[in-house]
């Protein structure tokens, strides 16, 4: 009998990234054959675009880490770093980041829409406006549910299903191999960069590569990769409740302008509560990793 666990140990960048691309090309497939045959390939509404949303998420995020773990370790779940117990104190730090760090995402965000692009690249520039306002609309869309019914699948489809899926892709599978390759710091930033532009949201380009960065960093330092699923997972459902609250007439501060405009200041302090959260962070997860 051929046994395939493991079997890709030793293999070096181009083939780990072969098995992981070819994996997700496939799934990702047989994700839109799947939703095509069920849905019939033709609907634009809303809730059979979220089906074909959950459909890719599996396919294209959250299976190809596996497979690429299954053929490149005997030990699949301490490949992707996932054998690891969470912290739940480290767990409750980390979401205070993230929720401190609101404001200065937003600063980072406004900074970032006021890029410009040279005249002679007026036609990218105009592609990747029609892109960004496409993907805002569609976002709205997804988000405008008024139930707890749709609250929870939103939970689970926006917020719970794209942390797992991203974190097992990006920071589990495609910063592992970058790290074989070139080593921790490269591979937390080509992962990042990567991470970033595959949402193809070119006025959020620098935030979310920054974001992507601090998820790379946490599982350098902790070893743990459901510590930056938590982190994922805690910045997606933010904002699918506040859009859930804000559709509902409830009076909500507007969680997308804090830290700009007449709150830059809170911006400002925001980074600088940040910066210090994760060099605190860092410190702790290192001591807890060298106590083990």
């Amino acid at each position: 009998m051929v046994r395939f666990k493991g079997v890709s140990a030793q293999s070096g960048i181009f083939s780990k990234l072969f098995i992981l691309l070819g994996a997700a090309f496939l799934f990702t497939m047989l994700a839109l054959f799947s939703w095509t045959v069920l849905i019939g390939g033709n609907s634009t509404e809303t809730g059979s675009l979220k089906i074909l949303q959950l459909f890719q998420s599996v396919g294209m995020f959250v299976v190809p880490p596996l497979v690429l773990a299954y053929f490149c370790s005997e030990k699949p779940f301490a490949y992707l770093q996932l054998d690891r117990k969470i912290n739940w104190s480290n767990a409750a730090f980390v979401m205070l980041i993230m929720l401190l760090a609101i404001p200065f995402i937003n600063l980072l965000s406004d900074l970032n829409q006021q890029m410009v692009l040279p005249k002679a690249f007026s036609g990218i520039e105009n592609w990747m406006k029609v892109s960004e306002e496409q993907s805002a609309q569609l976002t709205e869309n997804f988000l405008n549910v008024h139930n707890l019914q749709g609250l929870l699948f939103n939970i689970f489809l926006v917020a719970l299903l794209p942390a797992l899926g991203e974190e097992l892709f990006f920071r589990g599978a495609l910063q592992t191999i970058f790290k074989d390759w070139r080593g921790a710091i490269v591979a937390v930033w080509m992962t990042a960069a990567i991470f970033s532009a595959i949402h193809f949201q070119f006025y959020g380009f620098v935030p979310r590569m920054l974001l992507g960065a601090f998820f790379g960093y946490i599982l350098i330092w902790s070893e743990n990769l459901w510590l930056t699923i938590i982190a994922h997972f805690c910045n997606n459902v933010i904002t699918v409740i506040f859009y859930y609250l804000k559709n509902n007439g409830y009076q909500t501060i507007n969680i997308d302008t804090i830290g700009t405009g007449n709150t830059l200041w809170a911006g400002c302090a925001s980074g600088l509560l940040v910066i210090i959260g994760i060099i605190i962070l860092k410190k702790r997860l290192q001591n807890q990793n060298s106590d083990i």
